[in-house]
């Protein structure tokens, strides 16, 4: 089986969000899925299968698999083209847990990614007390989605100096803790970062299903519809996203890192 490892949401390699790709061309069993993405030890890795019309995907952290994940779509889709298992010219169709998801190779080598929006819900309840001084910064607004937490912070320097302990962070929610905030800077529009000790990642370098829950969210606040985004884990990576009706597209860059072979 082919494997490639990629660097996602960015251009340059050792950089962005690292995923793991693997061409299937047979059934592999769950337990053996979830191995190889434990053995790889990465944030995600990805299971593609090709077919005539679309291809199958399914992501897996070296502790679980997910309904979502936005780099290592953007990882695959990338490898697809690039090693030529894909026509260029065409878009992708990937069948997955979170319903159907539609990528395109943009003229200038960057993917767009179609996924469906989510809309958090307000949480009043939320004693932010303890995780404003985990976090070192205000909390202006608490969110949810199932087995998300999501803090909107006001001070986005507190925001990028926060190092929350990761056994505090596995406890607010099922899978991690998002936080964002809004730039003043003209580069970026909001920065965020995120935290899943609970999925086996202490912090996620890049995270693309987080932007179709903020992508929404500060389209509510703000009023527009596009933003250029970043996200401050000390990888570092960046993207362009857009809400459209009740999807949201991720723009991204990726980078090959290497290709091997393994036999399972």
């Amino acid at each position: 089986m082919k494997l490639y490892q990629v660097d996602a949401f960015t251009k340059k390699v050792f950089s962005g969000n690292p995923a793991a790709v693997c061409i299937v061309d047979k059934d592999l069993s769950e337990t053996e899925m979830q191995s190889i993405a434990e053995e790889m030890h990465l944030s995600e890795t990805a299971f593609v299968r090709v077919y005539g019309k679309h291809c199958n995907l399914r992501w897996f952290t070296p502790n679980a698999e997910v309904r979502l994940c936005g780099h290592a779509t953007l990882a695959t889709a990338f490898i697809l083209w690039q090693e030529g298992y894909w026509p260029s010219e065409k878009k992708i169709e990937f069948s997955t847990l979170s319903g159907p998801l539609f990528t395109s190779l943009n003229k200038n080598g960057s993917v767009s990614m179609d996924f469906p929006a989510t809309i958090p819900e307000k949480d009043e309840s939320f004693d932010k007390m303890p995780m404003e001084e985990e976090l070192g910064g205000l909390i202006k607004e608490v969110l949810r989605i199932p087995n998300e937490l999501i803090l909107i912070m006001s001070d986005v320097e507190k925001l990028k100096r926060a190092k929350p302990n990761p056994v505090f962070i596995g406890e607010q929610a099922r899978n991690g803790v998002m936080i964002s905030g809004w730039s003043d800077k003209e580069d970026f529009d909001f920065v965020s970062r995120y935290f899943a000790p609970n999925l086996g990642i202490n912090e996620d370098p890049v995270t693309g299903f987080m932007h179709t829950i903020l992508t929404p969210y500060w389209s509510k606040v703000t009023g527009k519809t596009k933003f250029n985004v970043r996200q401050a884990s000390a990888r570092g990576g960046k993207m362009a996203t857009e809400l459209t009706g009740d999807r949201v597209i991720l723009t991204g860059d990726a980078i090959k890192v290497f290709q091997t072979e393994i036999d399972i």
